[in-house]
């Protein structure tokens, strides 16, 4: 019975529910806007690669190649000293049946990834992942999923094999830091809840609905402990007794203040140039019918939480439209403290491009993560002999230099307060980089 409702669940949400543009969460952003395009960074090579995925494009295949590469170390705190370095790398590509078959709107999205190295963490001895490049250390099958866009792109509907943060409690801001704290969703709901993201798929059903400044979406995914084991490799697609479903809707406000169009004094047209300050705000919420260790040695069923995150560009030069400052943030709360290891969860931060003269494509990032631990879970942690865990936070600064258009660099720097939350671990200072590469 708890198989074909979950079946019934993914299938009547494909019918009935509406969808858009994917936020997966590792993106490669060169630019908070989304529509940024460095022509003049790019050479004969690069050229020629756009050509050709153009022509691939123009076919019926959209190919897509991300990879992150990250050395961190740290040099000072933490359980011991170490350097590490974590890669991730995705492959995949979108199939337009509209252009193969003749389906308008219709495509099949198909994607792996493989990921290696050593996760710093561990050596540091803290909670939030200090490389956002450490996922399930494998090869997996990821996407595996059909979508269907209606209504000009207004409503887009997937259903198939894909991970909840793809779409779910994410900001574009939150794509472009090192740590694994909030790129690109927040650690506190992969600690609260049987949400998945980057190689980790499950069967799941997405839909959302938008207007130019507005969208409503809603998803259910397989909740199962074989999700993001390394054993199955993304191919177990089995549903078995004990699995059940996580629910999650969002909706999102996404203005742009100040924009101006091109005028006209009745003689001549006269170009405005004000793209304006775009902004997005977010809220949703989850449910899962799920059964769950509490830390006091029970079960405990169903779990359900809430997030908001926002972010707002404050300000545009108008000499230079690529040179402009984004502030961000958000908080989430699960209340079930037997079972939520970390109930709140506060993040934001600070994104200006352009900070130094004639780099018109650099970002400087300033960020902040902190949780708190769930007073069962401290006192779980205290009897077994761990230390009482309260709050954990990490300060975050790095800059990213654009080389190419597909290229970057982006030296980093962590401070981690109180790593474990317990005041017994040494505060740890992380240095190291991280080099990004899209096609």
């Amino acid at each position: 019975m708890k198989n074909f409702c979950l079946a019934a669940s993914l299938f009547l949400l494909a019918l009935a529910s509406a969808s858009a543009a994917e936020i997966p969460r590792h993106i490669f952003y060169h630019d908070l806007e989304l529509d940024w395009q460095p022509d003049q960074f790019e050479g004969e090579m690069e050229r020629s690669m756009k050509r050709w995925k153009t022509e691939m494009t123009d076919a019926g295949f959209r190919p897509f190649v991300s990879y992150w590469g990250d050395y961190l170390a740290n040099p000072v705190g933490g359980l011991s000293q170490e350097g590490s370095w974590q890669q991730l790398l995705i492959v995949g590509g979108e199939v337009s049946l509209d252009k193969t078959i003749g389906l308008p709107g219709g495509s099949l999205v198909v994607s792996v990834t493989d990921a290696a190295g050593s996760n710093l963490s561990q050596t540091v001895g803290n909670v939030f992942t200090i490389s956002q490049a450490r996922v399930m250390n494998t090869f997996a099958l990821y996407d595996l999923y059909y979508k269907q866009r209606l209504f000009h792109d207004h409503l887009e509907i997937n259903v198939g094999r894909f991970s909840a943060g793809q779409y779910f409690a994410t900001l574009p801001a939150m794509g472009q830091v090192v740590s694994g704290a909030v790129n690109g969703n927040p650690t506190s709901l992969f600690l609260n809840a049987p949400y998945h993201a980057t190689a980790s798929a499950s069967w799941a059903a997405h839909a959302k609905v938008k207007n130019e400044h507005a969208y409503l979406e809603a998803g259910v995914f397989q909740a199962s402990p074989r999700i993001g084991n390394p054993a199955y490799h993304g191919a177990d697609f089995t549903i078995q007794p004990g699995d059940g479903v996580l629910i999650m809707a969002e909706m999102g406000w996404t203005p742009t203040f100040g924009e101006k169009s091109t005028l006209g004094d009745g003689k001549k047209s006269v170009a405005v140039d004000e793209p304006g300050l775009k902004g997005v705000y977010t809220f949703g919420a989850y449910y899962a019918n799920y059964t769950f260790d509490t830390f006091q040695g029970g079960t405990a069923h169903n779990a359900y939480g809430f997030y908001w995150m926002a972010q707002q560009m404050v300000w545009r030069s108008r000499a230079n439209h690529h040179h402009h400052l984004t502030l961000w943030g958000g908080i989430t709360y699960s209340p079930q403290e037997d079972i939520a290891q970390m109930p709140v969860m506060g993040f934001g931060g600070i994104a200006w491009q352009g900070p130094i003269p004639g780099r018109d494509t650099d970002n400087l990032l300033l960020s902040f993560y902190t949780g708190n631990f769930s007073g069962p879970y401290a006192d779980a942690q205290t009897a077994a002999g761990q230390g009482r865990p309260s709050i954990e936070t990490v300060l975050e600064a790095s800059y990213i230099i654009q080389l190419t258009s597909n290229l970057q660099l982006q030296p980093d720097l962590q401070y981690i307060i109180q790593p474990g939350g317990t005041g017994d671990i040494p505060n740890a200072l992380v240095i190291g980089f991280q080099v990004g590469l899209t096609f």
